[in-house]
């Protein structure tokens, strides 16, 4: 993100928020220093070297913990935070994928340390726990057990792993209990209230569904993208309920790390389920944020139901995840508008990646916003921001192996 971009972009919060950055630390200072001077290098042109500082980064976000969970991430004021059972569930994907692709031999035993830590604090519900292992340990989380049953599945496929498979079916068995007639999961959410990204929770238990041949898991998937493309404005493409708050949702906006949810569960599912008509409700959305992307040259952290926005900081995690999407996409559609909008959005991550940091919290790590103040996880390097970053690195990999004719290397399709 450049200086020039606007005034407003520059840092000059309340005295709390100062405090939060933690400006006197020297490794907070240089963060913030580089952000105000919109970026100057370093930065690296060749994506292996992005790719490999990213997973540098969450090696270490992990060996910190100490319990084989994944820290949330690095706060300039605060330092590392416990492990977080959510992410370091979809994060056993990408560990596994990074080990595929010939990124570090450690990998697969990462993965496996992830699942036996998601082993130790699964709920006697089979649910998994809202917060971090300093948090809420006890609450249970429609969103985070469907996180986790992401990693469960990737780690099943991978190793025939039946303990893995077990805490799977368990924590599906617990989502289906706690859903609506309707399809939508309105206890043990994020406030309470029903949302639309939780179709990245449907997704993963539709792949399950899929995977084992159980139809209560595969109906039960499938009732709650009903209630999804029923939030669909037929008018724009715009869904519903995508947002964080109930405020957002008055406004009809989101931030695109939740749309982004909400667009590749629906993808997701769809192609899991065979519901053509889920796909195609994802192909207008996606077009719409990558027209926007392409003609304002980057892409904005909170969209509204027009596709357009007023804000001015990026959702680096959004940036990742909407590559991510488009990527899938022109897969199938062959459509250079997402290549293009897929190459903005990276860049922005690449821009924004703290390449030169020298604390290892920093270094390497991607910040929750650009610049780093900005209202999505602000002053805050989390763990997801590096994962999605990566799953784009490495789908892009893919795609470049597919076109030299080698053999493709990735996760496996449902």
């Amino acid at each position: 993100m450049t200086p020039d971009r606007s005034t407003a972009l520059r840092f000059r919060g309340s005295a709390r928020r100062a405090l939060e950055s933690g400006f006197w630390k020297p490794s907070s200072l240089g963060v913030l220093a580089r952000a105000w001077r919109g970026h100057p290098a370093p930065r690296a042109d060749d994506p292996t070297t992005h790719l490999q500082a990213a997973a540098d980064w969450l090696r270490r976000a992990q060996d910190v913990t100490g319990n084989g969970g994944v820290s949330w991430g690095y706060h300039l004021r605060h330092g590392w935070n416990a492990a977080y059972p959510e992410t370091t569930g979809y994060i056993i994907p990408t560990f596994l994928e990074l080990g595929r692709a010939g990124h570090g031999a450690d990998f697969h035993a990462r993965a496996g340390r992830c699942v036996e830590f998601e082993a130790s604090v699964q709920l006697p519900t089979g649910a998994f726990p809202a917060g971090t292992l300093v948090g809420d340990r006890e609450r249970p989380s429609v969103f985070n057990t469907g996180q986790v049953i992401c990693g469960l599945n990737a780690w099943y496929q991978d190793t025939s792993d039946e303990a893995a498979l077990a805490m799977a079916r368990r924590a599906a068995d617990w989502l289906i209990s706690v859903q609506d007639d309707d399809g939508a999961w309105r206890r043990f959410g994020y406030l309470e209230y029903p949302v639309t990204y939780t179709s990245h929770v449907s997704c993963w238990l539709a792949e399950l569904g899929v995977l084992i041949g159980e139809p209560r898991f595969v109906q039960a998937a499938s009732r709650h993208i009903d209630w999804v493309l029923s939030q669909q404005d037929p008018s724009s493409g715009w869904f519903e309920r995508a947002g964080f708050s109930g405020a957002d949702h008055a406004a009809r906006r989101a931030v695109t790390h939740t749309l982004a949810y909400t667009l590749w569960g629906t993808l997701h599912a769809g192609l899991a389920l065979d519901r053509p008509d889920a796909v195609d409700a994802v192909r207008g959305p996606a077009r719409s944020i990558a027209d926007f992307t392409v003609s304002r040259g980057w892409l904005p952290g909170m969209l509204d139901a027009t596709w357009s926005s007023n804000v001015e900081y990026a959702c680096l995690t959004g940036n990742a995840q909407m590559a991510l999407l488009w990527i899938r996409l022109r897969g199938m559609d062959s459509d250079p508008q997402l290549a293009r909008a897929t190459e903005i959005a990276l860049e922005g991550v690449g821009e924004a990646q703290l390449l030169g940091a020298t604390a290892p919290g920093l270094r390497g790590g991607i910040p929750g916003s650009d610049p780093i103040w900005g209202d999505y996880a602000p002053f805050a390097v989390p763990n997801w921001a590096a994962k999605f970053y990566l799953d784009a690195l490495l789908a892009r990999e893919r795609e470049v192996r597919a076109a030299a004719g080698r053999p493709a290397q990735g996760p496996r399709e449902p």
